[in-house]
């Protein structure tokens, strides 16, 4: 039976979200606050050629593969060259920046040690039990930092592998396997990330109502509402809505990230490459930076090459000057030498991500108990977003298709 879905949110969740109730026959209306889709999601084309606002790229599996077919929108695929990733590890590039007794412990922690989370400790201090402290600082700190946005004593084991049975009784490899899913690596588009927001709008126009100037102002009006709902707005703009429901231990923190891409004559490393994650007190204050142009074709103009710096807030908060500064200097580190850059853009997202630390954790399970004694009230009512079950686009869109 076909029902009628209330989407409350036009950025990329509620897109999705409303891609997968279309594909099922259901009659969608979305609700969105400003007058364009896709939130945080979006490229600009500068004359040096192109600026990803957020995410670059999103991992490719055999369902989004689909949706693209639908959606009129053929990936491009990355460079092979692009498959090399360095480490940037006691002041030097590195692809594998542990020893070899490290690397051993690694594989017996993923094979054969039992998986077991402990609240009490951050991800920082849980990693280094579970794995030791050289693979923790020397992979998992770098790797993570750059995924999440901040370093590993802000974030939280269980939070992030929310997936994951962490009780003891099964190791990584076998909840990994669990939930595998063949892929087939990070793709873009012709014109960057925000062609796929422009296709899903496009597909979706015709076949759903979509309201614009429209936002929820309270938690009243949440709860007063009738039908199917799906709450798909920014965790920065939900939490006050959800205030008078919440204890202090359970606000979650959000975080705030800036994006530096830069366009220069000369390539960061040697050899192409994806990109540079950065550990923890390298003398490195981004946390990591892609390289586009190694990445995939058509990013940038003839002669040039682009690299995307991510960085968490920083003392002087948005200045751009203090930024471009902080850019070159960490670039210098790794080249040993100074180089004029062509162009800078500069993306500063203010709140937007949610920091996956233990407040995560239990507004997540404040979450679940509303949707829970709203569904005992006859209200079907539930939250979608990247605080919820994974912070990459192929989290979030797995997640709306469970729906």
């Amino acid at each position: 039976m076909n029902e009628e879905i209330f989407i409350y949110g036009g950025g990329i969740t509620g897109l999705f979200l409303a891609y997968h109730h279309i594909k099922k026959g259901n009659f969608v209306t979305l609700f969105e606050e400003k007058s364009n889709l896709g939130g945080v999601i979006g490229t600009r084309r500068e004359k040096e050629g192109l600026v990803e606002l957020a995410a670059n790229g999103i991992l490719l599996t055999d369902d989004i593969k689909s949706m693209l077919n639908d959606i009129g929108l053929s990936p491009v695929f990355p460079k092979k060259a692009s498959k090399r990733r360095y480490f940037w590890i006691n002041q030097r590039l590195s692809q594998f920046p542990i020893s070899i007794f490290s690397g051993t412990k690694l594989l017996y922690s993923i094979f054969l040690k039992k998986l077991k989370f402990d609240s009490s400790l951050n991800f920082e201090s849980w990693s280094s039990g579970m794995f030791g402290s050289s693979v923790t600082k020397n992979i998992i700190e770098p790797a993570l930092g750059g995924i999440y946005g901040t370093r590993l004593s802000e974030l939280q084991a269980e939070t992030i592998f929310s997936q994951w049975n962490g009780n003891g009784k099964s190791t990584i490899f076998q909840e990994i396997k669990k939930n595998k899913k063949k892929t087939y690596g990070t793709v873009s588009f012709p014109n960057g990330m925000g062609d796929l927001v422009c296709h899903l709008a496009d597909y979706l126009s015709p076949r759903i109502q979509i309201k614009t100037g429209v936002s929820l102002s309270n938690i009243d009006e949440i709860q007063n509402l009738n039908g199917t709902v799906r709450i798909c707005t920014s965790l920065k703009k939900l939490l006050p809505l959800l205030e008078p429901l919440l204890r202090k231990n359970e606000v979650p923190n959000l975080l705030t990230i800036s994006t530096i891409t830069r366009f220069g004559e000369t390539k960061l490393t040697k050899k192409p490459c994806f990109g540079v994650l950065f550990g923890k007190n390298e003398g490195i204050q981004a946390l990591g930076v892609l390289c586009n142009s190694d990445i995939f074709e058509g990013r940038v103009a003839t002669n040039l090459h682009s690299e995307t710096w991510i960085y968490p807030k920083l003392d002087g908060g948005e200045n751009r000057d203090l930024l471009k500064s902080i850019v070159e200097k960490d670039r210098a580190t790794i080249t040993g030498k100074q180089e004029e850059a062509k162009a800078f853009y500069q993306t500063t997202w203010e709140g937007v991500f949610p920091a996956y630390d233990k407040k995560l954790y239990l507004f997540n399970e404040t979450l679940n108990r509303l949707e829970t004694d709203w569904k005992s009230k006859g209200k079907d009512i539930k939250f979608y977003g990247n605080y919820r079950k994974g912070i990459g686009l192929r989290s979030i869109f797995e997640s709306t298709m469970s729906e």
